[in-house]
């Protein structure tokens, strides 16, 4: 999975390092499912508003089938950053569970039919 992530108005630190990694491992293991040797690509930006201590954070997956958004709003970059990863794996979560069901409605429907 490739990652880009891009700083406006604030400095990249040490701990929000820390903070991406974990949240990039969580959505690496969600995405374990869909990935077929096709690229995925996760773009994250982090902005500071620059007139008071207010911080945004967006969040998109690209895959191959669809892209995947998330957007938060905070006065804590970290609490930011975590809401904004937190709604892509919710995201993933609803995602999986339509593919999954897509998955077996069709083996129930093959079955059937040979059954016949």
């Amino acid at each position: 999975m490739r990652v880009d992530v891009s700083f406006k108005y604030m400095e990249k630190s040490e701990l929000i390092n820390n903070i991406l990694d974990k949240d990039i491992e969580k959505i690496e293991r969600r995405i374990q499912m869909f990935r077929d040797n096709d690229s995925v690509h996760l773009s994250v930006h982090i902005e500071k508003n620059p007139h008071r201590e207010q911080y945004f954070c967006r969040a998109h997956l690209y895959m191959p089938s669809r892209i995947v958004k998330a957007d938060s709003c905070s006065s804590k970059f970290s609490k930011t950053i975590n809401q904004s990863f937190a709604a892509l794996s919710r995201q993933l979560g609803k995602i999986k569970y339509k593919v999954e069901r897509h998955l077996r409605k069709q083996k129930k429907t093959g079955q059937d039919q040979d059954e016949l």
